[in-house]
């Protein structure tokens, strides 16, 4: 898929998550269980922001590749390589890589989703 299109199916991601959350939320406020929904909500959230973080990196393309740890230190005189915005693009898709593990692998979350929908 072209970039356009990338960012575009993101961006419909988000808006959809961001809808979902909205209802959970009023749920909640009226006492109800939200059910499966809290799964699909950390799912679906880890998700799209590893979607994102892929986004991010490819826009800067190979300046991702350079470790530029000095360059991100504040008052460090480091110039960066590369657009000075895209410093912590590769450092937060490497951290959140592990966001679909910690909190409950998304294998897992999927799981209790299917034995909550499905009475699996």
């Amino acid at each position: 898929a072209g970039f356009s299109r990338k960012i575009a199916e993101a961006e419909i991601e988000v808006k959809a998550m961001e809808m979902t959350e909205h209802r959970v939320m009023a749920e909640l406020a009226g006492g109800k269980n939200p059910g499966p929904a809290s799964s699909m909500l950390k799912t679906c959230g880890t998700e799209i922001r590893q979607r994102l973080d892929e986004i991010a990196v490819e826009t800067i393309a190979y300046y991702a590749g350079v470790e530029q740890r000095m360059a991100r230190e504040p008052g460090s005189n480091v110039e960066p390589i590369g657009p000075a915005d895209g410093l912590i693009f590769m450092p937060s898709y490497l951290n959140y890589r592990a966001a679909s593990i910690y909190g409950g692998s998304n294998e897992v979350q999927r799981g209790i989703m299917a034995k909550l929908v499905l009475g699996l």
